[in-house]
């Protein structure tokens, strides 16, 4: 094993706590144990795959969209509900008909991040 930053060896001393260290540890660890049995367990998203799909979305719009302004967008898929996405990137033309978008959420904005191009 290597030396500790102190130059000792490293797994040769056993760790001692005051009484009063003790003691409050084993409160926390009372306490993380016995928890709230009536709360959500843990859990944790995946970074790719349908559980992201609620903040990165496929959508359409139409007209023409300026460089920092913004446009109602309508989902594509799984609903048909509508979102204001700012467009924080460059002008789109005019596409000839309904373009397709993606766009992402941050919090509670929307966020366009790439159009279709002519």
């Amino acid at each position: 094993m290597p030396n500790r930053p102190d130059g000792k060896p490293a797994g040769v001393e056993k760790v001692t706590f005051t009484r009063p260290a003790a003691e409050r540890i084993a409160k926390a660890v009372r306490a993380v144990e016995q928890g709230d049995r009536g709360s959500q367990s843990l859990t944790f998203r995946r970074l790719g795959g349908a559980l992201v799909g609620r903040h990165f979305r496929i959508a359409t719009f139409t007209g023409a969209w300026s460089k920092n302004s913004s446009k109602t967008v309508t989902f594509k898929y799984g609903t048909t509900a509508t979102a204001t996405a700012l467009n924080l990137f460059a002008n789109i033309t005019a596409p000839a008909t309904t373009a397709h978008c993606a766009v992402h959420a941050e919090g509670t904005a929307w966020f366009l991040i790439a159009a279709e191009c002519d």
